[in-house]
């Protein structure tokens, strides 16, 4: 856990640049004109991946924004107090992006998957680089312990988007194998993505145990109090933090 406001600004100016270049990736305008390929296509909006990648660049754009901000205001040290939970739920998603395109889609193992540019970008480093923002940049026993349930809303509007694309569009073609109604039919669709959902409930539990995992009374122990409404206890803890400060400085 790093405190340091000016080494979080230096990390999440490269995790923005970084996924800023991902997301330009993911809508192709480099690709246009090679090979003869002049023409934009919205494809890129189906896909999880990408979709995902969309969410990592702004929120990091908006809590590099807060970063800034409090250095501005002559603060030095502390941790993200912006979009906390919706950060947490973001970094389910692009976790469970990583995650899947190396068990499912894809293999580290596999040569071509390390000179894919776009594999680089938006399959590893600016997923890599959000979830270590998170691990060592935000503070701990903020999230409440509902945040893994509010991580399923996402995925499942994205399946019901896919749906509803792939009964609309004439000779849609679905992103992803698992999602095919035409290969698998709705039933088989739906096994997969309640295996998906369990996958998305049990890393979030786990993300949330490390965030309650924290050095009290110096020891490292799990703190399940205030789980229903941390950030109020939080708000409280760092109100009695800046009062104990100031009657120090008097």
């Amino acid at each position: 856990m790093c405190k340091n406001l000016v080494t979080q600004l230096i990390y999440r100016v490269v995790l923005c640049v970084v996924s800023a270049f991902a997301c330009l990736l993911s809508v192709g305008v480099f690709y246009i004109g090679v090979n003869g390929g002049n023409e934009f296509s919205w494809d890129f909006l189906k896909f999880y991946t990408n979709i995902s990648n969309y969410f990592v660049l702004i929120v990091s754009v908006i809590v590099l924004a807060g970063t800034v901000k409090r250095l501005r205001r002559g603060e030095t040290e502390g941790y993200n107090r912006i979009l906390r939970t919706f950060k947490f739920m973001t970094v389910i998603m692009i976790l469970v992006t990583f995650l899947v395109v190396i068990v499912l889609l894809d293999s580290p193992l596999k040569a071509s998957y390390w000179r894919n540019i776009g594999n680089m970008s938006y399959h590893f480093l600016a997923p890599l680089l959000f979830i270590l923002d998170y691990i060592f940049f935000d503070e701990k026993r903020t999230v409440t312990v509902f945040a893994p349930l509010y991580s399923l809303v996402i995925p499942l509007v994205y399946v019901a988007y896919i749906f509803i694309l792939g009964a609309a569009v004439p000779g849609f073609t679905y992103p992803y194998f698992f999602l095919n109604v035409n290969e698998l039919g709705y039933g088989g669709v739906l096994l997969w993505v309640l295996g998906l959902l369990a996958v998305f409930v049990v890393l979030g539990y786990l993300l949330w145990l490390w965030n309650r995992f924290d050095k009290i009374g110096g020891k490292w122990k799990f703190d399940f109090h205030n789980v229903m409404f941390p950030n109020k206890a939080s708000r409280k803890d760092e109100a009695l933090s800046q009062r104990e400060d100031g009657a120090q400085g008097d």
